[in-house]
């Protein structure tokens, strides 16, 4: 992780694997949060689609390992801004990815976190 966080170039893909096959033992709290959330951030950037659902993977599944769901709340506009991207992706793995990842964010700090969602995809489907 941390040579990710030094060079994201090189660093992004190793550690959105390493993440992504690790089994947590414990729960994730803000502190963790703080190492993880600019990786997942970069990987949802990379052009790669296969690095944006890696990544969009593992934000929908840290909701659940959370100590604390409230712990992600100052992360979320920039997380939920990248998912945004991710959504109107090309590729439909990534897509899908990005979908349930936004589920598994609401269902796990609560919708009143994310009241700008609905009004956005609504704009977007139309």
């Amino acid at each position: 992780l941390l040579a990710a966080l030094a060079d994201p170039s090189t660093g992004i893909k190793p550690a959105l694997e390493a993440l992504l096959t690790t089994q947590f033992i414990n729960t994730i709290d803000s502190a963790s949060l703080s190492l993880i959330v600019p990786i997942l951030n970069h990987g949802l950037k990379e052009r790669a689609a296969t690095s944006k659902k890696k990544a969009a993977q593992i934000v929908g599944s840290l909701c659940q390992l959370l100590t604390d769901p409230k712990d992600m709340v100052s992360y979320t506009e920039e997380v939920v801004l990248n998912l945004k991207k991710v959504l109107i992706d090309p590729i439909p793995e990534a897509r899908f990815a990005a979908a349930k990842a936004l589920g598994s964010l609401i269902r796990g700090i609560g919708p009143d976190y994310m009241k700008d969602l609905l009004p956005w995809l609504m704009d977007t489907l139309r």
